[in-house]
């Protein structure tokens, strides 16, 4: 059975998060977060004690970098070596990962916060939880989890979060082609009296409604393309502000795809729904351009 600990430490003015895996755990450090340092090199030293891996956000304030040592104020205060710089693992003022031994000495304590137990060859996991539950009892203040489990949670989370997220941008695209919509059916409405003119003029209904259509299409298209650019780049440059401000986990990526998915639909929503007012201000009797 492997032990691992959690802790809160109190680190010049910030208050970071202590992470401490077993030294067999695998992975032993988060996957993807390191920014600095070799991974396979880190992973040995901070195993092997001695070592631990501290995120870049603590590392630049307290003018640290790989390799130099850094003494912490653990309830017995303890020197360490650091292995990598890591981002501050979704922990707004940053993080500190060891191993659960070093913790153990740091802290004077060997009490873990989770427990990670390795079943024996042949036992199932779901048995192995069973067991572990009647054992522990049920009055025990510790849950048991499956690692396909705890991956299951973990998961559904992010799709929580995901979901919610999804939600708003689909409310703020609908709102995006109503306010739009009735911006310029407002502009095109307040037009009739030319569009009278036009039809004194012999302009016929269909072509000053596919006129207003076009005209309409094309105004969209540019204000929204115009939002898209700057929409895209000001993603880049809040991803840049999250990774380099407060040292936050980020996966860069440019979603081009969704982009002109988003433009294309807000387009093309504005449009159907202006096709109404339209066609009504295209229906204006020519009589309306003697009431000037």
């Amino acid at each position: 059975m492997r032990c691992a600990c959690t802790a809160v430490l109190d680190y010049g003015d910030r208050r970071v998060i202590v992470s401490a895996p077993p030294p067999a755990a695998t992975p032993l450090l988060p996957a993807g977060q390191l920014l600095q340092g070799d991974p396979l090199a880190a992973t040995r030293r901070v195993r092997g004690g001695g070592w631990l891996v501290l995120s870049q956000s603590l590392a630049v304030e307290h003018h640290l970098h790989v390799g130099q040592s850094v003494k912490l104020p653990t309830p017995d205060p303890m020197t360490f070596r650091i292995a990598a710089l890591s981002t501050n693992l979704g922990w707004v003022p940053g993080a500190i990962v060891m191993n659960a031994s070093d913790y153990a000495r740091a802290w004077g304590s060997p009490d873990a916060s989770a427990y990670s137990v390795v079943l024996s060859r042949g036992v199932r996991p779901a048995q192995g939880a069973d067991q572990i539950r009647r054992a522990l009892g049920a009055h025990s203040g510790l849950t048991v989890q499956t690692s396909s489990q705890r991956s299951a949670q973990q998961s559904a989370l992010s799709r929580e979060a995901l979901a919610s997220l999804t939600q708003i941008s689909r409310l703020i695209l609908i709102a995006t082609v109503l306010a739009m919509a009735a911006a310029i059916g407002a502009m095109v409405w307040q037009r009739r009296p030319r569009l009278a003119k036009l039809k004194l003029e012999g302009v016929a209904r269909a072509e000053l409604w596919h006129t207003m259509l076009l005209e309409s299409v094309l105004l969209v298209g540019v204000g929204c393309l115009t939002g898209t650019i700057f929409g895209l780049y000001g993603q880049h440059l809040a991803d840049r502000a999250l990774a380099n401000a407060i040292n936050f986990p980020v996966t860069y990526s440019v979603p081009a795809l969704a982009a002109m998915e988003s433009l294309a639909l807000v387009v093309t929503s504005a449009a159907a729904i202006l096709a109404i007012p339209g066609y009504l201000a295209a229906s204006v009797p020519a009589a309306l351009a003697f009431q000037d």
